[in-house]
């Protein structure tokens, strides 16, 4: 697609005729198409290494939490389980180890990282806010919130480790969401 792309952005560049924007304009926007299911496919396997895998090997017997957060994904955590101790895990997961982690500017201007508390914090802040209309997501931001004060959180990112895409095994971290904040 991206060949494509620059094939047909080129050839109107030299020779601009309706039939060259055109084909520029169809390039385009397949390039755009192949990269939005690239990206969907790419979520859904980091989410799926953390279901199938993470989840069942360090924290067996957790439930996960249903997320009524928005259909983008934005403003809230990929994943939530509950702990049969009452604690919690919350999931970032990446599609593979080079992912970097995401930000977030908050309220005041600062831009925080996801592996902090003020990261972790705000995403809370944005589901009660959305808990105004929505009951489940006001209760889903409650009890992490709680948990949070009693240290009963793990807040972990899931990397999928490819490999001449297979899947061959994963990389975890646990974030110290702690108030003093270091990532472990």
């Amino acid at each position: 697609m991206e060949r494509w792309k620059q094939d047909a952005s080129h050839a109107h560049e030299q020779n601009p005729t309706w039939e060259t924007e055109t084909e520029m304009h169809e390039s385009k926007a397949a390039y755009r198409e192949s990269h939005v299911r690239m990206r969907d496919a790419s979520e859904a396997f980091g989410e799926a290494v953390a279901e199938h895998h993470v989840i069942p090997e360090h924290y067996p017997n957790a439930v996960p939490e249903q997320l009524d957060g928005p259909l983008n994904g934005n403003d809230q955590f990929d994943q939530v389980w509950r702990r049969e101790d009452g604690g919690y895990v919350v999931v970032e997961a990446k599609s593979s180890v080079n992912t970097e982690l995401g930000a977030r500017n908050l309220p005041d201007g600062r831009r925080v990282s996801q592996e902090t508390r003020e990261y972790f914090l705000g995403i809370i802040r944005e589901m009660e806010d959305r808990g105004r209309k929505n009951p489940s997501e006001r209760e889903l931001a409650r009890n992490p919130r709680k948990a949070l004060r009693q240290g009963k959180v793990d807040y972990i990112v899931v990397k999928g480790e490819k490999n001449a895409g297979r899947y061959t095994c994963y990389h975890m971290r646990q974030f110290d969401i702690s108030p003093e904040g270091k990532a472990s």
